[in-house]
């Protein structure tokens, strides 16, 4: 009978090992995530910086031309 609740216990020792390396993968891979997702917050307020200044070139250039 103890050797049963032995091996249980081994068994339930095991599997929640196996548990804390997926929870490590997978706080890592939402590091990344997070990562990559600044990163192209980061580009995509670069490229609204670039749209807002060739909007207000447009603008001058049909103030300009009289448009």
């Amino acid at each position: 009978m103890d050797n049963l609740v032995l091996e249980q216990l081994r068994l339930i020792r095991e599997d929640l090992s196996c548990l804390k390396t997926n929870l490590a993968d997978a706080r890592s891979e939402i590091a990344d995530v997070r990562s990559d997702l600044l990163g192209q917050q980061t580009m995509l307020l670069g490229l609204a910086t670039v749209i807002g200044q060739i909007d207000k070139r447009v603008e001058h250039l049909e103030q300009k031309i009289g448009a």
